[in-house]
């Protein structure tokens, strides 16, 4: 019996967003609110982008800013709540209400996705399989501590899933032919298997789950 595998892609920006609740919107100074610490610059423009032209099946973004809560890192890591509002009992329970929110949306996609893929083609002559392609949109600050990052994107996978590091090489690969002067790295300036939304996904879902990670320097939009 021969088998397809039908590929669905789903895109995420967790740091899209600079904003804070009405109700905590003073509990970080403004100036701070438009660094790369309270979100990803630059990463909603090209996140937008991407949805409009690769037309995903299912997209989020996270519309408050990771010093409210950190979607991309779980709920128990201590860098998932930042120092403005750690201490905050109230602003804790919301943001985590929030992050169990935006988390859940995306687990119950992949879920239902892999779920209603699996059946049989008529005769019985294939069956039809599918893998979730997730592309998660990020930027990063060019120096960190002193240090310049020297490359334009970075493309994190976890090296140990073929399937990963196939779709990084042809991300990667088309990034080159289009832009040949780019510097492209794979798990740079973050590894791919660090604590994130990708690194969940891979333990609940199993290999018919392909996470990546795009990196984009922000020098483009500063």
């Amino acid at each position: 019996m021969k088998q397809t595998t039908r590929e669905i892609l789903i895109l995420t920006c967790e740091h899209a967003s600079n904003k804070l609740p009405a109700a905590f919107k003073n509990a970080v100074p403004a100036e701070v609110l438009k660094t790369h610490r309270a979100y990803d610059i630059g990463a909603i423009q090209v996140f937008r982008k991407l949805v409009k032209f690769a037309k995903p099946e299912f997209y989020s973004e996270g519309k408050f800013s990771r010093l409210f809560v950190d979607l991309n890192r779980t709920i128990t890591n201590k860098s998932a709540f930042s120092d403005y509002l750690r201490d905050n009992a109230k602003a804790k329970a919301q943001a985590t209400a929030y992050w169990t929110e935006y988390r859940t949306a995306i687990e119950k996609f992949v879920e239902s996705a892999l779920q209603s893929s699996s059946q049989s083609l008529p005769k019985r002559t294939a069956r039809s399989t599918s893998s979730v392609v997730h592309l998660g949109i990020h930027s990063f600050t060019p120096e960190l501590n002193g240090k310049v990052r020297k490359t334009d994107i970075g493309i994190l996978y976890d090296p140990n899933r073929p399937q990963e590091r196939a779709y990084a090489n042809v991300i990667k690969a088309e990034i080159k032919r289009l832009y040949p002067a780019m510097k492209v790295r794979f798990n740079y300036p973050y590894k791919g298997t660090t604590d994130g939304l990708t690194t969940t996904l891979r333990k609940k879902f199993g290999q018919r789950y392909v996470g990546i990670e795009i990196e984009i320097n922000q020098k483009f939009f500063l």
